[in-house]
């Protein structure tokens, strides 16, 4: 006969039970608004932002994996965020414009984290639905902006209270981060830190406001780009239109992008104290840090301006984890193609909690451990549509080996861009070129684009 076991047995067994478990990670999401891929120093390659330096950025890629080729499927704030909080992709949870909200019931993944005994934080802007400030039951400690806030005195709801608070909204938000950390818990937490910059109107602080004066940005290739061979579109729509009030002629592109590198300083700034934090509480080694942007953003490229247009300069983001436990003071680059859709999977996967099989990004880890991952994404397919800025819906592809296809209602790109990486030669429609095009049209329909019918532009009303 087995052994009767008393209840202390049963008390010690659970006991053990939970100290056999798998160290649980502190998670940190660092979300930036519109920091383009080639604005860390990490990222390494030349740029015409070279001067930026982000120390701290760096110094969290020491021991971190930088995703190189790290894309959005929808280079818009609010659609990008839903897909990072939701892991799917912009059909699927329907955010397709500006402040929209998720649909009633959806679920987002630090929601299943604080049901798996995170306790959840969020400070920053939210951005998702018209009245984003109001605290969601996903998330234990709540200090949001509402829209887009704003960078001087924030107005910010603190779990159910507005407050003006006196600063600036970076310093504001890391002393609210910093905040959470040091509350007494005994479970892991996560934390969602989303930064207004360098979201426009890109105010730089005051200590800041004369860095970078004694430099020339240099100006991009395509600022005087001819868009002759374009449709007529493409030079009344936001983006051309935005280029020339705010960054042409070249006395407010110096400006303007120097404010705009200004405020990714300040965040690099409080980064520091983030991580003298971590180190000050022993927190370091089992925090997961993920640096990632919602989008890129163009600063003259094409003469346009924001985002959205399947660029380099808009589709391509910084994204970086650093988790010490798995990265052990090893800095790494991975070239695998990864997407703002494997967000939501990488962390429950670091966090030990099943991955919701209605994500339909990856998980991350196993490059994050430095180990090959077979069969990986070669191609991903970029959509936009409903716009209100004056352009059409359009779809397209960009694969892993560097080619992008784009299709719209009256016009076609292709661009070989390791060849080409400032995409100025369209091939689209080049006869040498027609068996790549119709590959690339192939490999959209594989990934669900290619077919739907495409609006015309949208009404707009010139600035």
């Amino acid at each position: 006969m087995p052994p009767t076991l008393t209840r202390r047995d049963f008390a010690l067994a659970a006991v053990a039970a939970v100290h056999a478990r798998p160290r649980r990670p502190n998670i940190i999401v660092h979300a930036m608004d519109d920091q383009r891929f080639d604005q860390v120093g990490w990222f390494g390659g030349r740029s015409r932002f070279e001067f930026l330096r982000t120390t701290n950025l760096d110094r969290i890629a020491a021991n971190g994996v930088c995703f190189r080729n790290a894309f959005v499927t929808f280079s818009l704030c609010s659609p990008s965020r839903a897909t990072m909080f939701t892991g799917q992709d912009v059909r699927t949870h329907g955010v397709n414009r500006l402040a929209a909200g998720l649909r009633p019931g959806s679920v987002i993944f630090p929601g299943l984290l604080k049901q798996a005994g995170y306790e959840t934080g969020f400070v920053g802007k939210w951005h998702i639905g018209s009245k984003s400030d109001t605290p969601r039951p996903e998330f234990d400690y709540w200090a949001g902006v509402r829209g887009q806030g704003r960078y001087i005195d924030p107005v910010m709801n603190v779990n159910g209270t507005r407050t003006e608070f006196h600063g600036y909204a970076t310093d504001v938000f890391m002393d609210l981060a910093l905040e959470f950390l040091a509350r007494p818990r005994n479970k892991p937490f996560f934390l969602w830190l989303a930064q207004k910059a360098p979201h426009a109107p890109c105010t730089p602080p005051r200590h800041l406001e004369s860095l970078y004066e004694e430099i020339d940005v240099p100006l991009p290739e395509t600022y005087e780009e001819d868009h002759s061979d374009k449709p007529a579109w493409f030079t009344t729509q936001h983006d051309h239109d935005a280029f020339l009030k705010l960054l042409y002629p070249e006395a407010k592109y110096q400006q303007y992008v120097k404010n705009f590198c200004r405020t990714i300083k300040s965040v690099d700034e409080n980064l520091g104290r983030l991580l003298h934090e971590l180190d000050d509480r022993g927190l370091s080694e089992d925090t997961v840090i993920v640096h990632i942007s919602d989008n890129g953003h163009f600063l003259g490229e094409h003469r346009l301006y924001s985002k959205m247009l399947m660029y380099e300069e808009s589709i391509r983001i910084p994204f970086l984890v650093r988790y010490p436990r798995l990265v052990p003071y090893n800095p790494r680059i991975c070239e695998d193609m990864v997407l703002n859709l494997d967000v939501a999977p990488t962390v429950l996967d670091l966090a030990g909690v099943d991955v919701p099989d209605w994500m339909e990004g990856r998980s991350l880890r196993r490059q994050v451990e430095g180990k090959e991952v077979k069969g990986w994404r070669r191609s991903f397919r970029y959509e936009y549509f409903n716009s209100r800025w004056g352009l059409p819906d359009f779809d397209g592809v960009r694969t892993a080996d560097g080619w992008m296809y784009c299709r719209f209602p009256d016009w076609e790109q292709m661009y070989d861009i390791n060849a080409d990486p400032k995409q100025v030669r369209n091939l689209a429609a080049d006869p040498a070129y027609a068996t790549k095009k119709k590959e690339l049209q192939a490999e959209l329909r594989g990934l669900g684009g290619g077919r739907r019918r495409l609006r015309g532009p949208s009404p707009y009303t010139p600035m």
